[in-house]
């Protein structure tokens, strides 16, 4: 078992809620768990998204390609930085606003001289504001690790600057903060069609309205000649990911880490199955319940006089479902025979 769900479950600590502690230099002597207290804790969230150049036709390619916008949302003011090797033209602040119940008002913007200084302005404020939860979409897999690299392009350490690095299992994970990927949950708790998994599909289906649209290709174009209106696309994208984050998953995931014994970044990444385990974990160690432990592979699996590489399907995750009939679309003739329902009853 995980050391720190081991260290959760015995000794009967959960997130999300509230703890007086006592220590002795690092060496946690006492806490105690302060029941009364159910007020939320005010987090400081901050969701951001990356504006990248690309090559026509092509996927952005962290070595030649650079981060050209970066658009983000601290504590529900809005900021952009834009990098002006890349952008035409200076963009000045601007108001945006996809519907009136999700405004976040005026977007301060900075006009940095080349990739490193925007990357840079990112950092310092990021130590400025010192946000508790990043929030991203999809950013374990794009947003992150495009960051890092092109920092270390500049031999800068993203981790020796905020704090964030790539954990063991490739997923990016803060010091200080956590860091909520939006796209997981879609994945697991959305209940979206495959194929609706993307952001603007997303922002339709769950915050109600259309987000600006813009072909890729266009871009760079943009960048060069209609600069605000790239800005306003970039804005659009953080706005979206805030509010979702915000309206559909901040209160969900901490609800969860008050039963599950394990922190919030692995309660919106792990499937549903691991969390039930946790969960049944807790429930029998507090019931003195002895917990079988998982059956372990042997380390080498012949087959016919073969090495087996792998026995499990690459991709393969368990889905959850609905339960219940909820489709009312499917044409049914029931074909019913009176003397056996007569039978039955007698």
């Amino acid at each position: 078992m995980p050391y720190h769900i081991r260290v959760q479950i015995d000794n009967e600590l959960r997130c999300s809620f509230w703890y007086e502690f006592e220590l002795d230099g690092a060496l946690m002597v006492k806490f105690t768990h302060l029941k009364d207290k159910l007020d939320k804790a005010d987090l400081r969230i901050m969701a951001f998204d990356i504006e990248t150049t690309k090559s026509p036709l092509k996927f952005p390619d962290v070595r030649f390609d650079q981060v050209m916008m970066i658009s983000y949302i601290v504590d529900g003011c809005g900021f952009l930085i834009t990098n002006r090797t890349v952008v035409g033209a200076d963009v000045h602040d601007f108001e945006y606003a996809p519907r009136a119940d999700y405004d976040v008002g005026m977007f301060t913007v900075f006009n940095e001289p080349d990739e490193k200084a925007l990357l840079l302005k990112f950092f310092d404020h990021i130590r400025e504001t010192k946000p508790t939860v990043f929030v991203t979409f999809n950013g374990d897999y794009f947003d992150w690790p495009f960051v890092q690299r092109r920092a270390e392009t500049y031999n800068i350490k993203m981790e020796e600057e905020i704090g964030v690095y790539n954990s063991t299992s490739g997923e990016f994970t803060g010091r200080m903060a956590s860091h909520m990927d939006c796209f997981y949950w879609v994945k697991r708790d959305a209940y979206l069609p495959q194929g609706s998994h993307g952001l603007k599909m997303v922002t339709k289906a769950k915050l109600g309205y259309d987000p600006v649209e813009l072909d890729p290709e266009l871009m760079v174009r943009y960048a060069k000649e209609r600069p605000q209106d790239l800005a306003e696309y970039s804005v659009s994208d953080s706005v979206a990911t805030y509010f979702l984050y915000m309206k559909m998953i901040h209160d969900f995931i901490f609800a969860l880490c008050t039963i599950i014994p394990t922190y919030p970044d692995e309660v919106l990444r792990r499937g549903s199955g691991t969390l039930c385990e946790n969960l049944l974990m807790a429930q029998a160690f507090r019931g003195n319940i002895i917990f079988p432990n998982k059956q372990q592979e042997s380390k080498e699996v012949f087959y016919q006089g073969n090495l087996i590489d792998t026995q499990t399907y690459s991709g393969g995750r368990v889905e959850c479902l609905r339960q219940g009939v909820y489709r009312s679309d499917f044409p049914v003739k029931f074909v019913l025979q009176k003397e056996g329902y007569d039978q039955l009853i007698e």
